[in-house]
């Protein structure tokens, strides 16, 4: 069930609500320092046929360039499964396996005329000071009506901007030839009724984190912890949306923990996002550390997918004494949903330990695993001397396919140095495995 709430605090929320407006907007983003890429999304929120837009972003103060802007969301490619003409994977039909989409191929029919469609053309211009986009289909496709990411800016951030809030404006360049102006169009050319609505980047900072979760579709998740580690600066709010692709997670409940224990947190689904808010209403704050904050329970889709499902953090908001923003930034999180009351499923015959992927990997890396029988499992990360450094899974397995992720963290949060790991999974009735990893930075 999808549970409301109102309150009242005084970690201020701005809301923009266009009646019947066609909606475009920054997607809150954040990154560590030292990154070299920050992906940020464009949002659009469309209530008629978009037949094009074009818009210019500004960065303020101005201190990054842009490396890409790629298609995303409802102006991406149709999803389709890459297994050749007959639709059957394995057999090395013509088309299969080559990330093409081949006809003949299942597809998903977004826009629901009947055809596979590929990707919107991007068009982009680095200025200056400010990066200009144009998002348009050539062969005459519209984006249909919705709420969703139609973009993505691959912003290149100096090594020399860290711990700092980068404001993310729309404008219009009037001294341009030709003028580039606020533009969204629907089928016929003609501009719609438009609201813009400006972001941040965060680079560096205050970072916040999730950890566990999981669980098995059409039941409740395990707990998922959030994270924070502000070992300078006590923090007076924080707000933050969680987001799964395809709104497979529903909250169920929250729960200040440790240092948030004090706080009150709330949650509430919002256009697909699950949206976190925690403030203490006598003014207290969180104080400086590391380690858990928070513990948010959801009810996972009886239509989820098995495997792993990414989840992210966007739209952070971390405040400070006065209501003050602070830098901040969170990172993507692999939440398994796994075989386990799935009755139809084909359960696994043998232990197994497979290869990581991606491998070598930064951030992040996902390592799966097969248990045939209920039996005690763990899985933990180890250096060159043999000394455990992080422990990713640990406890009673029924039978089933998991997977886990691991962050480049160790037991203590602190990111580990580049090089090669082993991981190694042992079980209570004497099975073990170890493979190798690979950490770049």
């Amino acid at each position: 069930m999808r549970r409301s709430f109102l309150v009242i605090t005084s970690l201020i929320i701005i809301a923009s609500f266009g009646f019947g407006e066609t909606v475009v907007s920054v997607i809150g983003a954040s990154t560590q320092n030292a990154n070299p890429i920050a992906p940020l999304e464009i949002n659009l929120e469309n209530t008629s046929a978009v037949g094009g837009l074009q818009f210019s972003l500004k960065d303020v103060p101005n201190e990054l360039s842009v490396a890409a802007v790629v298609p995303a969301g409802r102006a991406a490619a149709e999803p389709y499964d890459d297994f050749g003409a007959d639709g059957t994977a394995n057999t090395s039909d013509f088309g299969e396996g080559d990330n093409q989409y081949t006809p003949g191929e299942p597809y998903t029919d977004v826009n629901g005329n009947s055809e596979w469609d590929g990707d919107f053309s991007v068009e982009f211009n680095d200025r200056d000071s400010t990066v200009s986009v144009l998002i348009f289909d050539a062969s005459g496709n519209s984006i249909i009506p919705g709420n969703g990411p139609i973009c993505t800016i691959l912003f290149s951030v100096p090594t020399t901007v860290a711990d700092e809030i980068i404001e993310l404006k729309f404008h219009e360049i009037l001294n341009a030839d030709p003028q580039f102006l606020l533009v969204v169009t629907d089928p016929d050319g003609t501009a719609l009724n438009t609201t813009w609505l400006n972001g941040l980047l965060t680079v560096g900072g205050i970072e916040v984190r999730l950890t566990g979760g999981g669980g098995t579709p059409g039941g409740l998740s395990a707990l998922m912890t959030i994270e924070m580690n502000n070992l300078l600066t006590p923090v007076k709010g924080i707000q933050f949306n969680i987001v799964d692709d395809v709104d497979y997670l529903t909250i169920e409940s929250v729960q200040g923990i440790g240092r948030g224990s004090d706080f009150t947190f709330v949650g509430n689904e919002v256009d697909g996002h699950s949206l976190i808010l925690g403030v203490n209403l006598n003014g207290q704050e969180i104080p400086t550390g590391s380690g858990g904050i928070l513990e948010v329970q959801f009810m996972i889709a009886a239509n989820a997918p098995l495997g792993d499902l990414t989840v992210s953090i966007t739209d952070l908001i971390v405040a400070t004494q006065g209501g003050l923003p602070l830098p901040s930034n969170g990172e993507d999180f692999v939440f398994s949903l796994t075989t386990g009351v799935d009755d139809e499923a084909e359960l696994p015959t043998a232990f197994e330990l497979k290869q990581n992927y991606p491998n070598p990997f930064n951030p992040t890396t996902t390592i799966s695993y097969s248990v045939p029988e209920a039996s005690e499992i763990h899985v933990g990360i180890f250096n060159l001397l043999g000394q455990e450094i992080r422990s990713l899974s640990n406890g009673e397995h029924q039978p089933g396919v998991y997977s886990t992720m691991w962050d480049g963290l160790n037991q203590n949060g602190v990111r580990v140095e580049s090089g090669i790991y082993i991981y190694r999974m042992s079980s209570s009735v004497g099975f073990s495995a170890t493979k190798k990893l690979v950490m770049l930075k």
